[in-house]
């Protein structure tokens, strides 16, 4: 009988051992996988300090992939909404850097990027609305130009005109004053037969 028993505590140490092991490993496998994360992260930080900003963006998205949805997906995401509005990016893009931002916003509510994120999806909105005011303010500036442009032409066809009555009331006055001379002459030389 006790070489059973003792068979049996030997088979329970063997699978607490493995168990053991196991979960080491898998520890193990966890922490690889968070410093190859944060590895990327890193990564992607330098690239877009260095203004590779296509690099930075591949970079982020490889974090978003390798964390899945856990952190540091949340800061990638939020890293790539900035990335995308970078004033010194040459492909800025506003609706891609919403998505990200939202991506934030809804997948990781809970996380510190989260009320950042939905800081820069209110001041994106409220720029492409400032944006197609100034687009509608520009259109109206234009077609005000072009109907000042057209009063002017048409005031300076008006002035033409006037120009031309004017003239035409010019000649008219001498006409007449011509004939007022003459009427003279005339009336003169009918005192001077008269005599």
């Amino acid at each position: 009988m006790g070489g059973k028993s003792g068979r049996t505590w030997q088979q329970i140490y063997l699978c607490l051992a493995l168990l053991v092991g196991l979960s080491s490993c898998s520890l193990l496998d966890d922490f690889e996988r968070q410093r190859v994360v944060q590895d990327a992260l890193t990564n992607a930080d330098q690239l877009l300090r260095s203004g590779d900003f296509d690099g930075s963006l591949k970079a982020f998205e490889g974090v978003t992939e390798m964390a899945g949805e856990q952190a540091p997906a949340d800061r990638a995401w939020y890293m790539m909404g900035i990335v995308y509005l970078h004033p010194h990016n040459p492909r800025k893009d506003r609706q891609n850097a919403l998505g990200s931002f939202q991506r934030v916003v809804s997948r990781f509510p809970d996380s510190s990027w989260s009320e950042p994120a939905r800081v820069w999806i209110a001041l994106v909105n409220e720029a492409e609305a400032a944006s197609r005011d100034l687009e509608k303010a520009t259109e109206l500036i234009e077609a005000a130009r072009q109907e000042s442009e057209r009063n002017r032409q048409a005031l300076e066809r008006s002035q033409q005109e006037a120009e031309k009555s004017r003239q035409e009331l010019e000649r008219t006055r001498q006409i007449i004053e011509k004939s007022r001379q003459v009427d003279i002459e005339i009336e003169e030389k009918r005192r001077v037969r008269g005599r």
